[in-house]
């Protein structure tokens, strides 16, 4: 029995006359990232398609009060398990980006948060992709993501219109690492 989030895609195809074979593809679930230097924005998508994609869960994992190195094992663990839950395939994550004003603890904090996700993503055994918003505004489309970011019937033609605005760099880390 599958889980109640998990959807089979069953067809036959027919490739002769009197011949047929059974096609059960699942779509692929993937995982968008961002981290902050408290906080984890995760999105769960299903990838219908190359361009049309599902929402199936989101969720913002709190990094816990007290010593940094024991919160970030329980976010480690929390993240690991929501990924083995929810049989994901992929986890791509926002990557750091360099700062011309200098380096803050708030960023340190958050270079360090995304170790840990990407070493729990590694841990539950998935592909992990990260990109930084420059590498993926010249590798992915036409368009910078801040205008993807923006463009409500992008949203919308994508399948993801009532994804929350604040969520949307998080579902485009998904996006776009899926196409790679």
């Amino acid at each position: 029995m599958l889980p109640p989030n998990v959807a089979i895609s069953l067809s036959v195809v027919a490739s002769t006359p009197g011949s047929a074979t059974l096609d059960m593809s699942m779509p692929e679930r993937l995982i968008g990232v961002t981290v902050g230097a408290d906080q984890v924005n995760v999105v769960l998508l299903e990838k219908d398609s190359p361009d049309a994609f599902r929402l199936d869960d989101e969720t913002t994992l709190h990094l816990q009060e007290g010593p940094r190195p024991v919160a970030y094992n329980v976010l480690y663990g929390q993240f690991h398990d929501y990924i083995q839950q929810r049989r994901a395939t992929r986890v791509c994550i926002k990557g750091s980006a360099v700062s011309l004003g200098g380096t803050k603890l708030p960023q340190l904090h958050a270079a360090e948060l995304r170790g840990v996700v990407q070493a729990a993503a590694a841990g539950a055994g998935v592909e992990v992709r990260t990109a930084t918003k420059s590498v993926t505004s010249r590798t992915f489309g036409t368009r910078k993501v801040d205008e993807y970011l923006k463009d409500n019937e992008y949203w919308k033609t994508i399948g993801l219109a009532d994804l929350k605005k604040g969520l949307r760099e998080a579902a485009f880390a998904a996006i776009s690492g899926s196409s790679v």
